[in-house]
């Protein structure tokens, strides 16, 4: 390793780290140093496996191979290895839309409000053939012209989505061509994205925000306790919290969605310490879908004598997700009775975070005052998981605590705010030890329950700035607005990124992209989206920068300073 760095900040996590090593029990972190050192052409999108020719390589120092097979030089492996990225970003939220639109369509449960649930159901079908017209309706007006005037505007999966994955396959399309493509494709992400929040409020019915239980002390001693991993349908989770309460089964989650009206699920712990749970010994079944869920779990569970149900296999047998939901319910019980003799080991650590706030919650013309008054200085988007290349949660728990320190209005979703709500940050109570005096200001004229920092649950985030830009008449871009994703792993959060950027929102994202080893490609996310959306993808190559530092520089961009220039090449 280039440096030394501990695993995790969260104290309720760290002992368990010596109950593996003891136990000879191989996590991520274990796995992450047994990959090391890293490929760097990998890690710089010098590489290629797109066609059984390759693998191909561009070396930097060799003149023999600075091109692959059929040709392509580094600048365009780099900036093909973001578009790959797009695409399979873009595919999760897809699926996840998918996934619920076919169970509504189904008739597996009943609609709330069955009108505008066919609305979007047609919106949905839209979306395949011409890109989503109401969604493109209701965008701002000059957003629309740059992105025609960029050849971006999403024109329908059946041929966008198809058309960008073949320029994985060849042509003569450049750089910035190929740039365009990947944001164009991330579009379909966004739209997706949207679609599934408004199908859900219209399925289910509206939550208002709601108090949450987090962290490792919200799983039970004496009940049965249901761990739902990464996405599961919807309609499967609420039939299975239903069966749940009947038969006094405690249903907690792990990257997952924490609220399905009328239920809310306890979040157990967030990505980068998935596997923890597990070794409380407390855990009596696990449900796991597929996104946020590592295969490894499988391996874990079957150490601590935990049955694993997938959802995604079990599905294709069972149709009647209601008889489902019933045997997965009366299984956990079944498994709490089998495993009396393994101890639970649950630690004390459990906080509550306020979660799933709206646009109609916050509203925008307050914030619009507080930035014109300077009670606020700017606002921060906090997305992403964790990455075990830094110590668990210490980036995005130090960058906002900095944030907060000097007035500037944090707005999280997903694992962000399920990282952030472990150290109290999602709890009102807490919001006058971390906010400046400003902040305060603004978040008090908000409402009493709005924390330190502002969850967004389902998204909804950029409705909330197009909000902000219709009451102050300007754009998003003009505002001191940027998007952060201090410790970003999956591909759909460079897909978010993508678009944040596409809306005129600067994104800052950490660790670097599969694209420092082509200046043009690093230039072509600067320079050439500054000039095309009023906003840049800033990734920043230097390794050894602190939390703080990140911060600082973020800072910096919000107060319309230059940042600190990073070394632009990964070498440096």
């Amino acid at each position: 390793m280039e440096f030394i760095q501990k695993k995790t900040m969260d104290s309720a996590v760290e002992p368990f780290l010596t109950k593996a090593a003891d136990g000879e029990i191989s996590l991520a972190w274990d796995r992450y140093e047994g990959q090391l050192p890293e490929c760097g052409f990998c890690e710089t999108g010098l590489s290629c496996r797109d066609c059984l020719q390759g693998p191909c390589i561009s070396h930097p120092f060799r003149d023999s191979n600075k091109a692959g097979v059929c040709g392509k030089d580094k600048d365009l492996l780099a900036i093909q290895s973001l578009l790959r990225l797009a695409l399979k970003g873009t595919m999760v939220y897809l699926d996840q839309l998918s996934d619920l639109t076919r169970g509504v369509e189904a008739g597996k449960a009943k609609p709330k409000n069955k009108v505008k649930t066919d609305q979007i159901l047609k919106e949905v079908r839209s979306l395949l053939s011409d890109g989503g017209v109401q969604a493109k309706k209701e965008l701002p007006k000059p957003l629309m012209r740059r992105w025609g005037e960029t050849g971006i505007i999403p024109e329908g999966i059946a041929r966008d989505l198809f058309k960008a994955s073949q320029k994985l396959e060849g042509g003569m399309a450049d750089v910035e061509e190929t740039l365009l493509w990947a944001f164009k494709s991330s579009l379909f992400g966004w739209m997706a994205y949207g679609l599934l929040r408004d199908l859900k409020k219209s399925f289910f019915g509206e939550y208002p925000p709601t108090k949450v239980e987090v962290n490792l002390g919200v799983l039970r001693r004496e009940t049965p306790n249901l761990l739902l991993y990464g996405y599961v349908s919807p309609i499967l989770k609420r039939k299975i919290a239903e069966e749940a309460k009947k038969k006094g089964v405690h249903v907690t989650g792990v990257c997952t969605d924490p609220l399905i009206p009328p239920f809310s699920f306890p979040q157990v712990t967030n990505y980068g310490s998935q596997e923890i749970p597990l070794m409380t010994g407390a855990v009596d079944l696990i449900v796991a879908g597929d996104h946020l869920v590592n295969p490894s779990i499988a391996n874990i569970a079957r150490e601590w004598e935990v049955p694993v149900v997938s959802t995604a296999e079990v599905l294709k047998k069972e149709k009647d997700l209601g008889r489902f939901a019933r045997q997965i319910v009366e299984r956990a019980g079944k498994s709490f009775n089998f495993r009396q003799n393994i101890p639970r080991d649950i630690p004390e650590a459990r906080d509550y975070a306020m979660m799933g706030f709206s646009p109609e919650q916050i509203d925008a013309r307050k914030v619009g005052s507080a930035l014109n008054k300077g009670q606020i200085k700017g606002i921060v988007i906090l997305s992403g998981s964790n990455n075990v290349k830094y110590t668990q949660d210490q980036e995005i728990v130090t960058m906002v605590q900095e944030f907060l320190k000097n007035d500037i209005l944090c707005i999280s979703k997903g694992e962000a705010s399920v990282t952030l709500a472990k150290y109290g940050l999602l709890n009102p109570v807490w919001r006058e030890r971390d906010c400046g005096k400003g902040l305060l200001e603004c978040l008090s004229s908000l409402g009493k329950e709005i924390p330190s920092i502002v969850d967004f649950g389902d998204g909804g985030v950029l409705d909330l700035l197009f909000d902000l830009a219709k009451t102050g008449k300007k754009e998003p871009k003009d505002y001191p607005i940027v998007a952060c994703f201090p410790e970003a792993n999956r591909s759909s959060e460079v897909s978010e990124a993508l678009w944040t950027v596409a809306m005129g929102v600067p994104a800052y994202f950490w660790p670097s992209l599969p694209v420092t080893g082509s200046l043009k490609a690093m230039e072509a996310l600067t320079k050439f989206c500054h000039e095309k959306f009023g906003a840049r993808l800033n990734v920043i190559t230097e390794k050894k920068i602190d939390a703080r530092t990140k911060a600082n520089l973020v800072l910096k961009a919000l107060r319309g300073e230059e940042g600190i220039v990073l070394g632009g090449k990964p070498w440096k």
